[in-house]
């Protein structure tokens, strides 16, 4: 059995270590009241499911030929992705494809980053980023949002470009808190990196609850890079397919090479396909998302010892405060999963983020904030 001792390479405030030195994801365990029923408001996947054209091609596709080794990448589903999205103005060869958005981040940070490199981002932010940065040696620079609001602007981030980091990583919707910095603040930032020398990515992981005349697909500079999931709004999250859109032709050409061979399979490509395609599963999750995101802000409202961080009703993820105690235990008591503070850089349990829940757990969610 090898131990890894991550403790001599990366900060051990990224980890839950206990006392032997182990890497666990929980550095003591989270309880739930027996015989409670548990809301989960944890990982960001769709609320409301999987779309039915996904349902319906899982039956078409039951005689497909998975003996044979998938196309080395998913061409139609390229072409698939360019229709769609006609504002974005991408041609096919511009969409790398991946084994889910995360697996495109991991090649691009490979293709990005060097020993020495520095990663800079608005802090919090989606963590697995910032580690697979220092697996490649680069270090981190967060631009800390103040809490507990955590605002989101662009001049602090303008000031991270001027100090020309490698790469400057944007969650967009941002995780944990679901606002959404504007798009042409993220064109002012792509334009003063390239006369600085930064790449600028955009990862639009929740990018589906938003118009696609938000994304950052739209825009042409060449340090630009957007990853788009089919695991939040299209409710792909078991597909593993992600991808990204570049402009930048030897980016392309270098990610091609090294990206892992065969990363996106048969039959999740296909299904892929099939939930682009099925615009009223999306449209009708937008609305949900909209609506159970005011029922719940207005229910929060009503604790005067929690504060929710800015955030966009058209994203389901939101990020919660109190000044004191372990918020994490707090709404697992109410049988409320959530995805902990302590999970983001710098901070602890006094914080949290959630999603909102499925519909058909939204009126007893909202009864069990009213009682936590």
């Amino acid at each position: 059995m090898f131990i890894i001792d991550w403790k001599g390479t990366l900060p051990q405030h990224l980890f839950n270590i206990d006392q032997q030195g182990y890497v666990s994801a929980e550095a003591e365990t989270i309880r739930y009241p027996d015989g409670l029923e548990r809301i989960d408001c944890g990982l960001g996947t769709n609320p409301i499911g999987m779309p039915a054209a996904v349902r319906a091609g899982l039956e078409r596709l039951s005689t497909c030929a998975l003996c044979d080794y998938p196309a080395p990448e998913p061409e139609d589903l390229k072409k698939g992705i360019a229709a769609t999205y006609p504002c974005w103005q991408v041609k096919p060869e511009q969409i790398l494809p991946g084994a889910g958005s995360m697996g495109v981040l991991v090649t691009l940070l490979r293709l990005l980053l060097r020993p020495g490199s520095v990663l800079a981002g608005p802090s919090p932010q989606f963590t697995d980023t910032i580690l697979q940065a220092l697996f490649n040696e680069a270090s981190y620079a967060p631009v800390p949002l103040a809490p507990p609001v955590f605002r989101l602007t662009a001049a602090p981030l303008l000031e991270a470009v001027e100090k020309a980091p490698t790469l400057l990583y944007l969650d967009r919707p941002h995780n944990p808190t679901g606002q959404v910095l504007p798009l042409e603040d993220v064109d002012r930032l792509a334009r003063r990196g390239m006369e600085k020398g930064v790449w600028i990515l955009s990862d639009e992981a929740y990018g589906d609850f938003l118009p696609p005349e938000e994304s950052a697909c739209r825009l042409p500079h060449p340090n630009l890079v957007t990853c788009r999931s089919f695991s939040k709004g299209l409710g792909g999250a078991g597909l593993r397919v992600g991808y990204a859109v570049t402009r930048n032709e030897e980016l392309a050409t270098l990610f091609r090479r090294i990206q892992p061979p065969f990363a996106v399979g048969t039959l999740d490509a296909a299904l892929a396909l099939a939930a682009l395609e099925d615009t009223s599963f999306l449209e009708e999750t937008r609305r949900y998302v909209r609506y159970a995101k005011e029922r719940t802000l207005e229910a929060l409202r009503t604790k005067a010892e929690w504060t929710v961080a800015e955030t966009d009703l058209r994203v389901p993820i939101f990020f919660l405060s109190q000044e004191s105690g372990d918020l994490v235990r707090r709404l697992a008591a109410g049988g409320i999963l959530c995805e902990a503070g302590s999970g983001y850089v710098g901070l602890d349990n006094r914080r949290a983020r959630l999603r909102v829940p499925s519909p058909d757990k939204l009126e007893l969610f909202l009864e069990r904030i009213g009682t936590i």
